[in-house]
């Protein structure tokens, strides 16, 4: 069974739930991991500034083991002191031998700050201090990236499964459309074959067998319809009976201008739905006759093999323009078509088959189909 048919209205409002407290849990985490920080550097300057005003004013020396206790200890961002001549004389924070290299780095990124001693009216340069962003610092700076990335992530997964859901719905609906159309003209063609019964004594042989092939072939159609959006029933044999059987109807209902070149190679057995595949290979038969139209044509039907059954089918109608958009539903080049033939083919041969339907080649002189499917793997 596919996602999008697995993909249900709970399913989605559970997913946007969840996102919404991973969201909420994750936010209020790291507002308390930054809340402690903040307070923990808040302690900090506090108990600074109540050791300094608490009692005779300082030293130079006791406000610098202040300075070093309270602050340069507990740093956890690179910082290197040099001299006034750039020579390094204390680091923090920095794993590389080369300071002189490491300072350098640290001043691309940010000013150096100068130490200055003041002396009355007199200034002395001793150092400056070259530092570089903590990594609570450089987490904050990419907090922002990292929460539209995943909100944009977020919204787009949200999106995405709104138009699986959507289209989940939108099948559902055809599905039992389908399904209730053949459910209603079953009584009715049921009615009518027993009338071609009654009445068999009175109509030609001829006449009496056409009518009926025409009633068995509505019975398949309506057993094609009831059968959409139902598991398909994979049985593994050749798949030739079913080809020719599809063929010779086709080839019954077209002018005298149109001829049928088959070129027949023996084929792997497949597992394959009988009714769904001949359903395919008509589809592709009649857009090939309708390409044609009154014209004289010729459809070529090949098989071989390759990595499975390959069935090739072509025409030389006037091909298909925008051909890109062939398997999109509602594409259509016919005054009165629904332009669903192609799409229902595509899904009956690739979804319920794991073949592939390949548009091999369109144009002037005309289209080529091919319809692979996978040898059983023994």
């Amino acid at each position: 069974m596919r996602l999008r048919e697995r993909f249900s209205s709970r399913a989605l409002v559970v997913y946007f739930l969840i996102g919404i407290g991973l969201i909420g849990i994750g936010t209020f985490i790291y507002s308390n991991y930054l809340i402690q920080k903040i307070r923990q550097e808040t302690e900090t300057t506090s108990r600074i500034f109540a050791k300094y005003a608490s009692g005779p004013v300082m030293d130079e020396a006791a406000l610098m083991e202040l300075i070093f206790q309270e602050v340069i200890q507990k740093i956890d961002f690179p910082v290197i002191l040099t001299d006034s001549e750039g020579n390094p004389t204390f680091s923090k924070n920095v794993s590389s031998k080369d300071l002189g290299a490491t300072a350098a780095d640290l001043d691309r990124s940010h000013e150096p700050i100068p130490i200055i001693i003041h002396h009355a009216e007199d200034s002395t340069l001793v150092g400056y201090v070259h530092y570089g962003l903590s990594p609570f610092t450089r987490s904050l700076q990419i907090l922002p990236f990292l929460e539209t990335i995943f909100l944009i992530a977020f919204l787009f997964l949200g999106f995405w499964g709104y138009l699986i859901y959507r289209k989940s719905e939108e099948e559902k609906i055809w599905n039992s459309l389908a399904r209730e159309t053949a459910h209603q003209l079953a009584t009715p063609l049921s009615s009518l074959v027993g009338w071609l019964e009654a009445f068999r004594a009175k109509l030609s042989k001829e006449v009496y067998e056409g009518i009926n092939e025409d009633a068995q072939r509505m019975r398949e159609v309506l057993e094609k319809f009831s059968r959409i959006g139902l598991p398909p029933r994979l049985i593994e044999k050749d798949p030739k009976p079913a080809l020719l059987k599809s063929v010779a109807y086709m080839k019954k209902r077209v002018h005298k201008k149109v001829k049928f070149i088959e070129q027949y190679d023996p084929l792997p057995e497949i597992k394959f739905d009988d009714i769904l595949l001949g359903w395919a290979i008509e589809n592709i038969l009649k857009n090939g006759l309708d390409a044609i139209g009154s014209n004289a044509g010729t459809i070529t039907i090949k098989t071989y093999t390759a990595n499975g059954a390959v069935i090739e089918i072509s025409d030389t109608g006037k091909g298909i323009k925008q051909a890109s958009d062939i398997f999109k539903p509602g594409f259509t080049t016919k005054k009165y078509g629904w332009g669903l033939g192609l799409v229902l083919t595509k899904r009956i041969i690739e979804d319920y088959h794991k073949g592939k339907l390949i548009l091999k080649e369109t144009g002037s002189k005309g289209t080529t189909f091919h319809i692979l499917i996978p040898k059983v793997d023994t």
